[in-house]
């Protein structure tokens, strides 16, 4: 594939597996055993994939050089300055931070309780409830259900306009009832947001924050 440029990492792992990051670089993990040839006859065959993520990343504008930089952040979907100095905290002159540590504490100490109050509106409306209900810091997912029904989001949701973290919610609260994402868990889904398909879409050009912070 000379038209892209790789990298290539020899591993314990048993097939070959294709990875392009937020910043445009292809990374192909495969076992010890298989050639360059092997490796490029793949790239070939997901080439139009390939391609696709990589004119995806390049054109999302949410993914700005301030934001990777953490000049800026998003709050509720609005890209404000970050103030670093002695305490974390959200005001309207933007996300005030210690240090890289602060950022869950200004968001969950100025936004969180906002965020679950409208949790719990949410389970009223719905007729679901979780077992227990907190906020986290993860890397790559928004939140998390356990078979227990207990529900943890990630912090960096708050990051996100309120519609998208709405979708998350109502996401999580589904799999109270369904474990998984078979058909009847996405028509549970549907049948409280008809628009889910399009919400999802939406959230995938902010995954890049998920890997952040």
């Amino acid at each position: 594939m000379p038209s892209v440029c790789y990298s290539l990492v020899k591993c314990d792992r048993k097939t070959i597996a294709i990875r392009v990051t937020e910043d445009n670089e292809v990374v192909v993990r495969a076992p010890r055993s298989v050639s360059v040839a092997e490796v490029e006859r793949l790239l070939e065959e997901k080439r139009t994939w390939i391609e696709r993520a990589l004119a995806f990343n390049a054109c999302n504008s949410l993914a700005c050089a301030d934001v990777k930089n953490y000049r800026k952040a998003y709050v509720s979907g609005r890209l404000v300055p970050v103030c670093f100095g002695r305490r974390n905290f959200i005001d309207d002159e933007g996300v005030h931070v210690t240090g890289m540590k602060g950022f869950k504490a200004a968001y969950v100490n100025s936004l969180g309780g906002q965020f679950i109050e409208r949790f719990r509106r949410l389970q009223e409306a719905c007729g679901l409830y979780a077992s227990d209900v907190t906020v986290r810091s993860y890397k790559n997912v928004w939140g998390r259900c356990d078979g227990k029904g207990n529900i943890a989001f990630n912090f960096k949701l708050l990051m996100l306009p309120r519609e998208l973290q709405d979708y998350v919610m109502l996401h999580e609260l589904c799999h109270v009832v369904h474990c998984d994402h078979s058909e009847k868990f996405w028509a549970l889904v549907g049948s409280f947001l008809p628009d889910w398909k399009t919400k999802r879409a939406r959230l995938k050009r902010y995954a890049f924050l998920a890997r952040m912070y």
